[in-house]
């Protein structure tokens, strides 16, 4: 399992013990993220963090945590009873280094390894699963992927609990199957068996392609929100000048901009004047009952309390610019 705090999953979803993956090379963990499957992170997000390690930077670190130890523990556990239900040979669970793409700078850490025989189908008693496909090959080595999860059990995991990993770590180690073997809410194995696929293993290839040439040129993608853009384009060059929305699209984006902020603007004042007058009404209850239309309103003025904190000092931090992520607007006579 990789270390979270490189692949964006976390919340919930385990880590592995140790890396071995190197920190300047895509690993297969990666993969959601680079294939904008994620959840947790952007495109942008995998090569502004790759960009800075080229320049003499740190890698993103996530601070261990009580849903990561226990990923780390139960990890042997899951994998070893997964093994076992599939009828494997030959397990291995420890590895000292990661299995790299003979190719792509591409590196996958595989949690387990086994040796199947002949073909398995889906069995929902044993929690085996094989999505896609009738029946799957398991014949020789495969590989092994295991994850720990807060989420329900689910027929088919989403593309960035496992997958999409499996399927590149396939591609480094040379196999042509492997399963995701996830434990939900720690009651709950269910074992996702999987044939190499050409189709995803072909748009990984030409992802990393992408990748390396945007990560060299420093060609971003398209941004997929305010923040993603100020992640992109975090450094502002002070001395270009003005650039000039002429375009059509251009203009319609800012057009949309204005009046977003203008009709924002207005409704937060609308918002203020009820809510003022609603308070007032309200006085010392909490709560306050009303109709809008037909639908009953239930209106509730909450508290919020804070704990007793002692006086501490704040340490020094030194002076640094972070470009905002939200646009101001001018009109302009």
């Amino acid at each position: 399992m990789e270390r979270v705090g490189l692949d964006g999953q976390t919340r919930g979803d385990k880590l592995m013990v140790g890396k071995l993956t190197p920190d300047w090379m895509l690993s297969a963990s990666r993969i959601p993220v680079l294939l904008n499957a994620s959840p947790y992170q952007t495109q942008n997000d995998l090569l502004a963090e790759m960009i800075r390690i080229d320049e003499g930077g740190e890698p993103t670190r996530i601070p261990p945590n009580e849903n990561m130890a226990w990923g780390d523990m139960l990890e042997p556990v899951v994998l070893t009873e997964a093994a076992k239900r599939l009828g494997l040979t030959n397990v291995e669970l420890e590895f000292s280094e990661a299995v790299k793409h003979d190719h792509l700078p591409l590196a996958a850490s595989l949690d387990g390894v086994g040796c199947g025989k002949g073909d398995i189908i889906a069995d929902m008693n044993k929690g085996i699963y094989t999505p896609g496909a009738h029946r799957v090959d398991i014949s020789g080595l495969g590989c092994l992927e295991a994850k720990t999860t807060q989420a329900p059990p689910e027929d088919l995991p989403p593309a960035y609990r496992g997958p999409l990993q499996l399927q590149a770590q396939m591609m480094c180690a040379g196999y042509k199957w492997g399963a995701v073997c996830v434990l939900y809410r720690g009651s709950e194995l269910r074992t996702f068996v999987y044939q190499a696929d050409p189709a995803v293993q072909s748009r990984i290839m030409q992802a990393v392609h992408d990748f390396e040439q945007r990560r060299k040129n420093k060609d971003w993608y398209e941004p997929v929100s305010a923040e993603d853009a100020a992640t992109a384009y975090s450094r502002v060059d002070d001395a270009a000048p003005p650039i000039e929305l002429a375009s059509e699209e251009a203009r319609d984006w800012l057009n949309q901009l204005v009046v977003a902020k203008r009709n924002k603007a207005a409704a937060e004042q609308d918002i203020d004047e009820a809510s003022a007058a609603i308070m007032q009404m309200m006085g010392s209850h909490k709560e306050a009952i009303g109709t809008v239309g037909n639908q009953m309103i239930k209106v509730t003025w909450p508290e919020r309390r804070f704990k007793a904190q002692p006086e501490r000092l704040v340490p020094a931090k030194p002076e640094s610019v972070v470009r905002q992520k939200t646009l101001t607007i001018k009109e302009l006579n």
